[in-house]
This record gives C-alpha cells, structure tokens and sequence, in this order.
C-alpha cells in the first residue's frame, strides 16, 4: 500500500484536537532547533526527538525502529526541497511525552543522517502527524514546550494547512512555519551571483545546491519581524508554498491548532 503526501494531509487534517492540557516540558535548542528528551513510542522510551513544525509526519530511526519491534506496515512518498523518494513506515503506534499522550500515529523510518548533523543522538523526529492535535507554545527564549489552551499577547496571524504543514501569508509570501530550518528559505527565487553564495541544502530525501539572496526584509501582518540573507531554490517543490519560516526568528511561538491560528512573541 503506498501513501502519498496528499494522503497525509487529509488524515492530518481530519484528527481531533484534544482536550486543553497542562503539561510543560524542558527543552534544548540547538542551533535555534527545538529538541526534546523523554519521549515514549510503543511504552519504550526514554528518547531524544526534535520537534519540527515544518515535517507534515513524525520520524523514527531505522534501527531504533526494528530494536523495539515497530515494523513496517506501508511504504510512502517522501517529498522534499530536494527531491522526491519513498521509504518505509509503519502505523497505529503511541507517542508519550510527559503528560501528552497521542495514539495512531504514523512514523517514516529513516536514517536521520542529515538531522544528526545537528547532533548525533537524536533518534526521530515530532512531526505534525503528532502536533497538529494540540495547542502549544514553542519558548525557544526559556526552552519550554508548553500544551495547553492560552491567551498570549504577541502578533497573531491565522494559518492554513498545505501538505499538512501550517503556512501564514507574510510579506515574502506563504511561508510554512518550520522549527527544524536554521534560516529563511524562498522558494522559485534565483539567487544572486557571487563568490561564496552557493552551498548545499541537505534534507532527508537528499541534497541540492542552492544560493543565497540578501536583503530581504519579513513582515507579518505589517509588523516588521526580520531583515537579511535568505536561502534561495530556484525551484518551486510545493505549489502554494513560498518558503519556509524558522521558528528561531522568535522567542516564543503559540500554535492554536483549534482555532487555526499563531501568536509571535
């Protein structure tokens, strides 16, 4: 049986939002990367898991994946910046963090070679296959992941779903947000031509060269936010997505999944 990208999105989008929590849990952040210890899948567990809002599923590492017994149920495409591949996953497992607890999820088994760039003993990835079914804050100032229900002051925007990701309307265009990009990334934008712009964008479905373009200010809901080099790919891998936001552009981040919209801090 194979899944595709817009497989996921329609059941992403049909799960329900639990009820309000209250749970809060220390986090690292890394490189402006939020990752989190003490996450349970299937009762094993403790493990170390990054949090990124811009992964439509959740991840596993493969070998971790075959020590405690998760097998492989179906086969899915995997769409990325760089390309496009299939791989393995399985179905109806159980996520506990803390408090949190979300049954039938969906995990891709994957090496994780380019998130353990960022640090070797991280065993999977937080998806929004997991996310999406809660309100949360992302503190990356006080490394707290916060689940509940709130009323936060900041600059709020709605939010829409493409491929199962949360994208806002910004000045630079529709922007996914993704806690697990280091910097701003435009898509369909040619970069500018100079020594030492190129570089390599490395994702789990591969690589690709891409450029830099500079001086590109951010606004949301004309509130300046942002101003600097941006990540250009010429192409355009996801129609109706302009780019990607990282998180770690601010100190806090509520994601009000239940009413379809965030508040920037």
């Amino acid at each position: 049986m194979r899944h595709t990208n817009h497989t996921f999105q329609i059941l992403i989008c049909s799960l329900i939002i639990a009820a309000p929590l209250a749970a809060e849990i220390k986090m690292q952040v890394l490189e402006g990367r939020p990752i989190v210890d003490g996450v349970y899948v299937n009762g094993h567990g403790p493990y170390r898991f990054l949090v990124d809002t811009g992964a439509n599923v959740n991840l596993i590492e493969t070998g971790l994946a075959r020590k405690i017994g998760m097998n492989a149920t179906f086969q899915v495409d995997l769409a990325s910046v760089a390309r496009n591949t299939s791989t393995l996953a399985s179905d109806g497992n159980e996520i506990v963090l803390d408090s949190v607890k979300a049954g039938k999820q969906e995990f891709l088994l994957s090496g994780l070679e380019a998130i353990r760039q960022l640090s070797p003993d991280i065993q999977g990835v937080l998806g929004q296959w997991f996310l999406f079914q809660f309100d949360y804050v992302l503190d990356l100032h006080g490394k707290r992941l916060e689940f509940g229900k709130q009323e936060r002051n900041g600059t709020r925007t709605q939010f829409k779903m493409i491929n199962a990701r949360p994208v806002i309307s910004t000045s630079l265009g529709e922007l996914a947000l993704d806690s697990g990009a280091g910097r701003v990334v435009l898509f369909g934008v040619k970069p500018d031509v100079g020594p030492g712009l190129k570089g390599e964008l490395r994702s789990l479905a591969g690589s690709q060269q891409i450029g830099m373009v500079s001086s590109r200010p951010l606004a949301i809901n004309g509130r300046k936010i942002w101003s600097g080099d941006a990540v250009a790919i010429p192409n355009r891998p996801e129609p109706g997505v302009d780019g990607l936001l990282p998180l770690s552009l601010f100190k806090k981040i509520y994601v009000c999944n239940s009413e379809g919209y965030v508040v920037f801090e």
